[in-house]
């Protein structure tokens, strides 16, 4: 009879059968051979490094925002601001020019490879990017090769591999997911966008998948040394464990695939849904892969499930409480317009405050069930507006407090969507084929995300947008000219910069600039250029006044850039959203210019 003293760990738990201590299979399963010390120490090692980073970038973070105030309540209501406007280092424009604000090489950042007219092959990231994405995976490459290599026995060596490469993705698992998700709170807490965030989550995820190939082919090198293949198929047909494993490590590999660029990007509705489906597939294996060997690393996954599980209980509470009422929910209607392009007007149940500058996505069941869509926030109406001859003069601290929470709060928000493919061409081609070009439908909204840069405490700020990028910088106008008029904003200079291909695309904006242009004193501080890149006829370029200026062709942004800098007030800042070729342009324009004045670059991009 067998000494009970022989039996494997593994074996009493009955994943093993038969096998004993000095089994042949040994070094396959369990922690036989696994370095566990080495194991610990880098995971403390990573989780170090990556708390280390976030507290550097909170740091950076608060320093920009603490001087981005006392820029606010000094500037603010002064026309004069010259001391905003001069750099008062060295050092600091140096890294925003050669580190923060650089592309990898030379001039391409967002520009995306084309393997044709309608197929993509992703964008290259930033510098900055490049080299924490450098830093995080070198260091896991480095991790997993300081293994024993002194052992007199090679299998136990790949048995240590095994365990490292295992308990690096499984830790690597945490920020994946947390980096994927919309109600990040990294997002909130550093400032930093959903698409810088979906960057990370890429890589990251790429490496969790090469670690756990590592893991999977270290267990089968061992396993086919102890027994041939006969022996991995006895092993994976009598063990759940291996067999969820297993199931895992091929999810993760199918899905580096399914998430390539050009697959993303031609059907990004169903590869969402695919994608989410075979995430959530792939954990549950790796969940019952480490449960069932007992393993130390499964408080992770379950801080994994934690994560997803706070994300949808967020997400479905904020969309049932803005969209379902009562009596009713919310309704959208879509207007097709000139330029193959819809203006959706969302009625919500009850109302939020939107940022300038904030996204949402949008769910129209009737045209696609399944999905959602992000866009821009191009308006939105307030719930009230003060009237002297309707209302009544409040006569209460609380009467001026809610006067003010009905100005900034709405149930009505627009949008200006493209027809690209999948959702947007159905909103247009339904709305085209409809009475007035108009139809009505029932949906809802998520949101807001992002809208996290204020440019309240800038004296010059210039807004580029190309296309539909116009609706990402509406409200930023109105905010500032509305601040300039009340006195709350050190801006004393607002450059909207529009590039579209044909006149017909302003159609697009024109009831939100009708209000603009009727605000108080919007002439002193405020010029927009539109700049028609492929006009029909030479009558179409008409400016409406000095302020309101239209020109022919592309926008030559290096000199709209120098020639508005020249005269500007305090400190600059520049915002750009568009197309990839156009966003890299002011970018390289506003490098050339961050050694000679104080000037700050945002970014709006959904590369995702």
């Amino acid at each position: 009879m067998q000494d009970p003293a022989s039996i494997s760990s593994v074996e009493k738990r009955g994943l093993l059968p038969n096998l004993a201590k000095d089994d042949p299979f040994e070094y396959s399963h369990g922690l036989s051979g696994v370095d566990q010390t080495g194991n610990f120490l880098f995971t403390n090692v990573l989780v170090v490094c990556f708390m280390t980073l976030c507290g550097a970038a909170l740091i950076l973070r608060l320093t920009k925002l603490w001087s981005a105030h006392m820029r606010h309540i000094n500037a603010m209501g002064k026309k004069e601001q010259a001391y905003w406007g001069q750099n008062r280092t060295s050092w600091w424009p140096w890294l925003q020019k050669n580190l923060f604000m650089a592309p990898l090489w030379r001039h391409r950042h967002n520009r995306p490879f084309q393997l044709s007219s309608a197929i993509t092959n992703g964008t290259l990231p930033g510098r900055f990017h490049t080299l924490l994405l450098s830093v995080y995976l070198l260091s896991n490459v480095a991790y997993c090769l300081v293994l024993p290599w002194d052992r007199p026995d090679s299998s136990s060596v790949i048995a240590a591999l095994r365990g490292r490469s295992g308990t690096l993705a499984a830790l690597n698992l945490i920020p994946t997911v947390l980096f994927a998700l919309r109600n990040n709170p990294l997002i909130w807490i550093l400032k930093v966008s959903y698409d810088d965030f979906n960057l990370l989550h890429r890589w990251a995820a790429r490496l969790v998948v090469i670690e756990s190939l590592v893991h999977t082919l270290a267990w089968l090198v061992n396993t086919h040394h102890a027994g041939n293949w006969r022996g991995v198929g006895e092993i994976l047909s009598a063990n759940a464990s291996y067999q969820w494993g297993l199931v895992g490590t091929a999810i993760f590999m199918f899905m580096v695939v399914q998430a390539s660029s050009p697959i993303r990007h031609s059907f990004y509705e169903t590869f969402l849904t695919a994608h989410r489906i075979l995430a959530i597939v792939a954990i549950i294996g790796v969940y019952v892969h480490i449960d069932l060997h007992h393993l130390p690393q499964l408080p992770w996954i379950k801080i994994v499930f934690i994560l997803l599980g706070l994300e949808w209980f967020f997400r479905i509470a904020r969309i049932l409480w803005f969209n379902l009422g009562r009596r009713r929910c919310t309704r959208v209607q879509i207007e097709a317009l000139h330029g193959e392009a819809c203006r959706v007007t969302i009625d919500m149940v009850r109302p939020w405050t939107p940022r300038p500058g904030c996204h949402v996505h949008i769910y129209l069941p009737a045209l696609q069930w399944w999905t959602s869509h992000p866009f821009s926030v191009a308006w939105s109406k307030p719930d009230k507006e003060w009237s002297p001859i309707e209302d009544k003069l409040p006569t209460s601290e609380k009467d001026i407090e809610e006067l003010f929470s009905l100005r900034r709060s709405s149930r009505s928000i627009s949008l200006i969507c493209r027809a690209r493919t999948g959702i947007t061409r159905r909103m247009y081609d339904k709305a085209s084929n409809s009475p007035n070009n108009t139809f009505t439908t029932w949906g809802a909204i998520e949101g807001p995300y992002g809208g996290h840069d204020s440019l309240k405490s800038y004296g010059t700020v210039f807004l580029f947008a190309a296309g539909v990028g116009i609706t990402h910088q509406v409200q930023y106008v109105r905010e500032l000219l509305q601040g300039f008029a009340d006195g709350t904003v050190a801006t004393r200079k607002v450059v909207l910069v529009w590039t579209v291909p044909s006149a017909e695309c302003l159609e697009w904006i024109k009831p939100w600039m009708d209000e603009i242009l009727a605000m108080p004193r919007r002439k002193d501080v405020f010029r927009m250029m539109i700049f028609v890149s492929k006009p029909r006829r030479p009558e179409e370029i008409r400016s409406v006044s000095e302020t309101i200026t239209m020109h022919p062709g592309r926008c030559p942004i290096q000199s709209v850039l120098d020639r508005e800098i020249a005269t500007r007030v305090g400190a600059v800042a520049v915002t750009v959203c568009g197309a990839g070729p156009f966003t890299d342009d002011v970018r390289a324009a506003v490098r050339r210019r961050v050694d000679t004045c104080s000037v700050e670059f945002i970014e709006e991009a959904f590369t995702y």
